[in-house]
């Protein structure tokens, strides 16, 4: 069951266990997670998954803690269930498909379309810790843990209330996917990484869709992103690619 109050954190060390299996199948990766399967139970109306049971070590750096209810996004969820590592459980109790897992995605009402989990599985199979950027990592008692990241998208970063109504699925579908901001806070490998405190991310994501940025939305970007660098993906055709802007001056010639 879903760890509460001083149990939410264990000392488990960061491990990449998905590493070895980046560039395998699904179905050949699948077999090697049977003795460490997860299950989450699926919450429409938050739009998360609630872990119900979890194992093994990479629930030290995937899922959101609120008051002591472990819960994971949609790309995280497809990402453990692609290899075998999570079992999705629907309300009435069936096991999701893989199938019915990329339909929520494709449907982009959960934060996240599929580029954007492209971008994601991408990094995670390299070995970086990857959080939805604007959302703290762990809330206890309605209350922000502090941090240094520019706020903004304080909705998304409320706790989870179940009485009057939840802010965080609520953003989530005025959420303008085509926007061009950050999706992702990105952390380096870090064994000693803890969801109370995570620190700076080394970098933010920004997933871009059908075109380059403009010179105004880059800037507009970087200021509200207090210091932190920015990296930008472009996704085509299953290809992830990603950059970074530097500014140049050209000399005058005369």
């Amino acid at each position: 069951m879903a760890r509460r109050g001083g149990e939410e954190e264990d000392d488990e060390h960061h491990q990449n266990p998905f590493l070895l299996f980046s560039g395998s199948k699904v179905s050949s990766s699948g077999s090697q997670f049977r003795k460490e399967l997860s299950r989450a139970l699926w919450d429409e109306k938050l739009g998360l998954g609630e872990v119900l049971e979890r194992k093994g070590s990479m629930w030290t750096t995937t899922g959101i803690i609120r008051n002591g209810i472990l819960y994971c996004h949609i790309e995280e969820i497809l990402f453990l269930a692609e290899r075998g590592a999570l079992h999705l459980i629907c309300p009435d109790g069936k096991v999701s498909s893989i199938g019915d897992i990329y339909k929520r995605i494709s449907e982009g009402k959960y934060g996240c379309s599929w580029e954007t989990y492209e971008a994601y599985r991408r990094l995670k199979s390299l070995g970086y810790i990857v959080g939805r950027h604007g959302i703290h990592w762990t809330i206890n008692n309605n209350r922000r843990i502090s941090s240094k990241l520019p706020n903004t998208t304080s909705s998304l970063v409320a706790g989870l209330d179940t009485e009057g109504g939840d802010h965080l699925s609520t953003s989530l579908e005025q959420l303008q996917i085509d926007e061009i901001k950050p999706c992702f806070d990105v952390y380096l490998p870090n064994s000693k990484f803890k969801k109370s405190s995570p620190g700076d991310p080394a970098f933010l994501l920004c997933v871009l869709r059908a075109r380059p940025p403009l010179r105004r939305e880059v800037e507009s970007v970087e200021r509200r992103c207090g210091g932190i660098p920015i990296k930008f993906c472009f996704v085509d055709h299953g290809q992830v690619s990603f950059f970074s802007f530097d500014t140049v001056t050209l000399p005058v010639l005369s």
